[in-house]
């Protein structure tokens, strides 16, 4: 019976997410980008523990600054307590969903904390595509942005753009309280303003930027990136499974002794 109800709110989340609705912009550019806010949110017990774990692992980073991100990347591959807290956020029924219905052979391409230090600037428009410069084929890639803190217009949430202009677009601050001003206004945008726990997912061509961090603490998120294993053939992925393991947390001592080197 338990098994039945599990498998019921499985297949809910499977045909919420299978909607014209989710294809907001698959109208511009080569390889359209996709996004949607999820309904769910993480519990709070686990978002409270990322909080409390990421803010010791960031006591050491420079508050401030012009890095418009500050990503730990060695974050959860560097002990067990930090992987098995990925694993729990990848557990939650919207994000199993999502990745069972998307991937067929699921593995982690990035995951990592990501912060806006307060005072950090503004983002400017991208898509993860063009960033990485990743040729998966076919197309797999997608990141789930877990919001471990509260995300807004004047701590630097992120601004989801059209496939028009990449080039062009810039995110501009205009003044603290203002509204983001873009370079190129060919096409609107959305504010993903986004309270603790909830979750935000998009695909490696949507385009997207970041408000400036106008308050006096960090932004903070979880960021996981996910992709088909045989699209990504040559590239370094991890199975979700792997994170917490004593097997990868050794490979990441061995790398940090041996300068990257397996």
């Amino acid at each position: 019976m338990v098994k039945s109800a599990r498998l019921d709110r499985q297949r809910a989340c499977l045909t919420r997410y299978d909607s014209k609705e989710w294809r907001k912009f698959s109208d511009g550019g080569a390889r359209a980008g996709m996004w949607r806010m999820l309904s769910g949110t993480i519990p709070e017990t686990l978002r409270a523990e990322l909080e409390s774990r990421i803010g010791s692992a960031a006591a050491g980073q420079r508050s401030g600054g012009r890095e418009p991100e500050t990503e730990l990347t060695d974050f959860f591959a560097a002990s067990r307590g930090a992987g098995a807290l990925l694993r729990q956020l990848l557990d939650q029924p919207d994000p199993r969903a999502i990745i069972g219905q998307r991937l067929s052979d699921p593995v982690v391409f990035r995951a990592c904390p990501t912060l806006k230090q307060p005072g950090a600037p503004s983002t400017t428009y991208r898509s993860d595509a063009s960033e990485w410069r990743v040729a998966d084929d076919p197309p797999s890639l997608f990141t789930l942005w877990f919001a471990v803190t509260e995300a807004g217009a004047g701590n630097g949430c992120l601004r989801m753009g059209t496939n028009v202009a990449e080039g062009e677009r810039t995110m501009v601050s205009v003044s603290r309280l203002s509204n983001l001003e873009l370079a190129s206004t060919t096409a609107p945008s959305y504010d993903a303003a986004m309270k603790p726990g909830q979750v935000l997912l998009f695909d490696a061509a949507q385009l997207y930027g970041a408000y400036p961090n106008h308050s006096d603490r960090p932004r903070v998120a979880v960021r996981v990136t996910l992709g088909e294993r045989a699209s990504l053939k040559g590239r370094e992925v991890q199975d979700i499974g792997d994170f917490g393991s004593v097997g990868l947390i050794a490979k990441q001592g061995w790398r940090k002794l041996f300068g990257g080197k397996d």
